[in-house]
C-alpha cells in the first residue's frame, strides 16, 4: 500500500538532490575555513589574471604616447603605482570573496540541515514500518 506522506517526502528530496543538492553536497565536504580559504584563493588567481589583462589593455591603449615619452617616463614610480593598484584590487576582492563564500557556506549548511532532517524522518518512517 502506498503512503502519500512518504511519496511526497521522497519527491521533495529527489527534487532537492537534482537541483541544489549537487552543489551543496560538494560544499559539505569542506570545513568552513577551508571552503572560504579556497574561494579566496580562486578569487586571488582570477584577480591576478584580470589585473594582467587590464595592465595589457592600458599599455596597448597608451602605447603611442608611451613610445613618444619613453626616455622621460618614471619607471620606478609607474611600477609602484601599478603595484599599489594591484594590491588594493587584491584586498578589496579578497574581502568581498570572503563574505560571499562565508554566506554561501552558511546557506548551504542550512539547506543540508533540512535535507538531513528529511532523511532522518524518512529513516524513522522505514524503521517504524519494519517493526510492524
Amino acid at each position: 500500500m502506498l503512503n502519500e506522506n512518504k511519496i511526497k517526502m521522497m519527491t521533495k528530496m529527489a527534487i532537492y538532490e537534482k537541483n541544489e543538492g549537487k552543489s551543496m553536497l560538494k560544499t559539505a565536504k569542506y570545513f568552513k575555513g577551508d571552503y572560504i580559504a579556497f574561494g579566496i584563493l580562486k578569487t586571488v588567481i582570477a584577480t591576478t589574471f584580470a589585473g594582467i589583462i587590464l595592465l595589457a589593455m592600458y599599455f596597448l591603449c597608451n602605447a603611442e604616447g608611451m613610445i613618444k615619452e619613453i626616455n622621460n617616463l618614471d619607471y620606478v614610480g609607474m611600477a609602484r603605482k601599478i603595484g599599489l593598484y594591484y594590491v588594493l584590487m587584491l584586498i578589496v576582492f579578497s574581502i568581498i570573496a570572503g563574505f560571499v563564500y562565508y554566506f554561501r557556506y552558511e546557506g548551504t549548511r542550512k539547506g543540508l540541515k533540512r535535507y538531513f532532517s528529511r532523511l532522518n524522518k524518512l529513516e524513522r518512517f522505514y524503521t517504524g514500518q519494519k517493526k510492524k
